[in-house]
């Protein structure tokens, strides 16, 4: 995995003063698992670091590098053999209190399903390319391309890969604190 993120997330959790412990139990994930992204040694799905992200109190763009010398605010995770399971583009202007954030998203083939949870905000998701399986309220269904979904973030949904094809999406979200 590209250690950045496990690098930039635990500098963030001991800045908040915040144990694994607690970490694991705001964002719903084990402690070994916090414990070997931070070091570099575990790959991360994307639901699980928006996971983290939300339980920092922070956006998930904020593990992000901007693109230097770009007129343009977007921010991209580098493609590496070692973060095989997303891609994360943010979409993001350059605003200082946005009321939404939009980005595109690559989930490699195979990302495997996470429990179902919760936060605060909404959700929009677009399918661009591939086919997701979503699940809301215990209901399983596939969008596919050009098809999309709109929620209520506070209701219980996951949405993945099980494919052996990329899935492309555009997800516009917030985070409900507006």
């Amino acid at each position: 995995m590209d250690n950045q993120i496990g690098e930039e997330f635990k500098r963030l959790r001991k800045e908040r003063k915040m144990t694994l412990r607690e970490l694991s139990d705001r964002s719903g994930l084990s402690v070994s698992f916090l414990s070997q992204v931070e070091r570099g040694i575990s790959t991360i799905t994307f639901t699980s670091l928006r996971k983290i992200a939300e339980a920092l109190g922070v956006s998930v763009n904020f593990f992000f590098e901007p693109e230097k010398d770009s007129p343009i605010k977007k921010r991209t995770l580098k493609k590496s053999a070692d973060q095989p399971n997303f891609t994360y583009t943010s979409l993001m202007g350059d605003l200082d209190q946005p009321q939404f954030t939009p980005a595109r998203i690559e989930l490699k083939a195979g990302e495997s399903h996470t429990a179902p949870y919760s936060h605060q905000g909404e959700e929009f998701v677009y399918v661009l390319e591939g086919e997701l399986k979503v699940m809301l309220e215990g209901h399983e269904e596939t969008l596919y391309p050009h098809e999309s979904l709109h929620i209520d973030s506070t209701k219980e949904h996951t949405w993945y890969n099980e494919t052996d094809k990329p899935v492309v999406l555009l997800v516009v979200s917030t985070n409900g604190n507006d």
